[in-house]
């Protein structure tokens, strides 16, 4: 089981979200939020903090849960967390990623993959999302469950 994170960072003055462009992995030019695996023996807010501070340069405070989406098709459980306090100067990690705020009016779902565009407007705008999406082969969402507790 891959668990992994994902750091929604929202700059509340100036209604901004911080975002990346992935340079390599399956989501390769794709745009989405800082995030990444989980190491083993570490907690889900040691990873969030770690990951986002490797990717971006920023450290966030008091991360809150605020979503849980599961890939079954691919074996990977992600943990999606907001933080509206952070400090530090932001820097990408050229290798991985660019590093830019986004209005939050102009998020750009075009440039994401089919299951982002899915259940980011929905955490976007304050609710707590559990979902499921079944990938095919080729990468394309086949079948979306919501997650009952």
């Amino acid at each position: 089981m891959k668990e992994a994170s994902l750091s929604i960072i929202e700059d509340t003055v100036n209604h901004k979200f911080l975002m990346v462009r992935n340079h390599r992995g399956i989501n390769k030019g794709c745009v989405n939020f800082p995030g990444g695996k989980k190491e083993p023996n570490e907690d889900m807010l040691t990873c969030v903090i770690r990951e986002t501070k490797e990717e971006t340069g920023l450290d966030i405070k008091n991360p809150v849960k605020i979503g849980y989406i599961e890939f079954p098709t691919m074996d990977f459980y992600v943990h999606v967390y907001k933080s509206t306090e952070f400090e530090g100067k932001v820097r990408a990690k050229d290798d991985e990623v660019d590093v830019f705020w986004q209005n939050a009016d102009n998020v750009p779902y075009d440039q994401m993959r089919e299951a982002d565009k899915d259940f980011l407007p929905l955490i976007l705008s304050g609710k707590y999302v559990k979902r499921r999406y079944f990938y095919s082969p080729d990468f394309k969402v086949e079948r979306i469950e919501d997650i009952d507790d």
